[in-house]
């Protein structure tokens, strides 16, 4: 048999998650991707599944909103962590370079990289990168900022669906 390619965690294992009580099983929330050092909070859903959110993610209201309880849960002793970070810039030559050469002293690994075209020489950046340390994520953000013609870097937030 052919060996599997190498993969990238897809983002902190829930078994980095400690949970109140011990043995249940976790999930991390997909739609704030939580990952160390972020403040979290856990609810228990189906099947004994106790699921992992920011506690700044706008589901953790509407979550309490219905009356579900919150379970405990903290960060256990794994530091790395993956994350989609958005770049807003404004065009350049090589300004592509000269970030994700920041990217790479900061320690970041970029699994995923999108650039949109242009509009009106702003420019828009999606970078998935796999920290060591998630202690480090703040750093990497500053460095992305320092980027000249850089104006703004932010943790991805999921796009809500359809009305």
């Amino acid at each position: 048999p052919r060996p599997a390619p190498d993969a990238a965690p897809a983002r902190p294992a829930a078994a980095d998650v400690l949970v109140d009580p011990p043995g249940a099983t976790v999930r991390l929330a997909g739609c704030c991707t939580p990952v160390p050092p972020d403040e979290i909070t856990g609810f228990a859903v189906r099947g004994g599944v106790v699921t992992v959110h920011r506690a700044q993610c706008a589901v953790v209201a509407r979550m309490k909103g219905t009356g579900r309880a919150e379970v405990g849960v903290r960060w256990g002793e794994s530091t790395g962590c993956r994350v989609t970070l958005l770049a807003e810039s404004f065009g350049r030559p090589h300004l592509l370079a000269d970030l994700t050469e920041a990217m790479a002293l900061e320690g970041a690994e970029i699994v995923s990289a999108t650039v949109e075209p242009p509009d009106r020489q702003r420019v828009r950046h999606s970078y998935t990168v796999v920290l060591p340390d998630a202690a480090r994520l703040p750093a990497l953000m500053r460095a992305m900022r320092d980027v000249a013609g850089v104006y703004d870097v932010s943790r991805a937030q999921p796009q809500p669906t359809g009305a």
